[in-house]
């Protein structure tokens, strides 16, 4: 599995550096010196969109209050998540332990529930992107200027997407993991597995719960999840106007689609290392005819995910001598509650 992860790794830096090799560096330096503050505005808006992020999980944690001081709370949270998050594979998911494990041991919400509720938000957040990202393929078939090979590319991807998300979904709405653990308990290998099972079955009945008994939450959170994607078009609409080169709201919409349209297809590299800047260069060039406008664009939004790193460690020193112990501690603490 490390093996896995360094090639991984290693991949994203080697695109990382093809894409610079095919970038004026000097132009770019220049570029980025032009922003002024802008990096100021950007970590504005990202902080709110993390605001709203955090507030859409918050509508799947049922045993929390809506008030100031969960919310607090559980940005600290997911602040921690999603550093951790960034620096491994499979960044949707890779910070969901130690989100879990610092619910569970500071604030007293056990890890079913836990569990349950970043499943919930991230189905929520993909249903809402395959709503974002339509829009944006709408926007992309109708822009004349783009060659058609981009048009293809996103109906193509927009396609794969929903198709496997909608199929995500469905196993969730129709507990079909429970009826696979129905049929596996029947077996004789099943009834080793028997505690697991139920366990299983007590997480669907959960998210179940949520999709059809909740339905004010559940649209809630996908309502707040759309906006969130629309607050990255926003991001990319500042940064472009802060590097000298504004464009309009439905190009921002565009660019955002297609780097999130790479990057879906490139989860299992680590912060999508090279992906990005690769997305950027190709979508930025082809909307405004200056590849080096979409390298400092991505380089603009490393900045910020630097800052919400050195943020997101600080806060998980707070709770833990390092972070390297509070991964282990969270790694043992379920390893735990699985066992016992």
């Amino acid at each position: 599995m490390k093996a896995i992860k360094i090639l991984y790794l290693l991949v994203g830096v080697g695109l990382l550096v093809f894409v610079l090799s095919q970038t004026d560096l000097e132009l770019l330096w220049l570029k980025l010196i032009e922003t002024g503050w802008g990096i100021f505005f950007v970590l504005v808006v990202y902080a709110a969109a993390f605001l709203v992020d955090t507030i859409a999980w918050q509508f799947t944690l049922p045993s929390t209050r809506f008030n100031f001081h969960w919310l607090y709370n559980l940005l600290k949270v997911r602040m921690v998540g999603a550093a951790f998050g960034k620096m491994l594979p499979f960044s949707a998911f890779g910070g969901a332990p130690i989100k879990g494990f610092l619910l569970k041991r500071h604030y007293g919400v056990g890890y079913k529930e836990g569990a349950a509720s970043i499943i919930l938000v991230e189905s929520t957040h993909l249903i809402s992107m395959i709503f974002f990202m339509a829009s944006g393929v709408a926007l992309i078939l109708f822009d004349s200027n783009l060659p058609q090979s981009y048009s293809t590319f996103a109906m193509i991807s927009l396609g794969a997407l929903t198709a496997g998300i909608f199929g995500f979904y469905i196993i969730l709405r129709l507990k079909i993991t429970s009826i696979a653990g129905g049929w596996i308990s029947r077996q004789p290998l099943g009834r080793r597995l028997e505690k697991f099972l139920h366990h299983l079955e007590d997480f669907d009945e959960r998210l179940v719960q949520f999709y059809t008994g909740k339905r004010a939450h559940f649209f809630g959170a996908m309502g707040l999840n759309l906006l969130n994607w629309y607050m990255g078009a926003l991001e990319v609409y500042i940064v472009l106007y802060f590097l000298g080169n504004p464009i309009s709201l439905a190009e921002s919409i565009i660019l955002e689609t297609f780097v999130e349209l790479v990057r879906a297809g490139t989860f299992f590299i680590p912060a999508t290392l090279g992906t990005q800047e690769a997305a950027f260069l190709l979508a930025t060039g082809a909307v405004t005819g200056q590849s080096a406008l979409g390298v400092a664009t991505a380089m603009m939004r490393r900045a910020r995910e630097i800052v919400w790193l050195v943020l997101g460690f600080a806060i998980g020193w707070q709770y833990s001598a390092s972070p390297s112990e509070l991964v282990h501690a969270a790694q043992n603490e379920m390893d735990k509650d699985a066992t016992g």
